[in-house]
């Protein structure tokens, strides 16, 4: 199974957990099976945006969840590709803490 894996950055929102196995994608703690989609089609879903479904590959879309501090990576981030990959997502961070804190 390959999932493509489309992030939209959503600012002051709580941190995105993602993970999969087999093809169900689970985020923030709600599971969904992409098998439910028929091979061809493409839905609108209020979580996972537009899903499209080819054979074994599925695209998606989740709100990526950041804080104030971002880092570039996260608040444009690229898409994620994962093929036969069973466990957590890795996601970008979700803040920074800025250095004049860190001392």
């Amino acid at each position: 199974m390959k999932l493509i894996l489309n992030l939209d950055p959503v600012g002051d929102a709580p941190e995105t957990i993602a993970s999969i196995a087999g093809t169900v994608l689970t985020v923030n703690g709600t599971d969904y099976d992409l098998t439910k989609l028929p091979d061809g089609a493409t839905a609108s879903h209020p979580v996972l945006g537009t899903v499209k479904r080819s054979g074994s590959e599925y695209e998606c879309t989740i709100r990526l969840g950041h804080g104030p501090n971002a880092p570039h990576e996260t608040r444009f981030p690229a898409p994620i590709v994962l093929e036969n990959h069973d466990g957590p997502i890795e996601l970008p961070l979700y803040d920074v803490v800025p250095e004049e804190e860190q001392e």
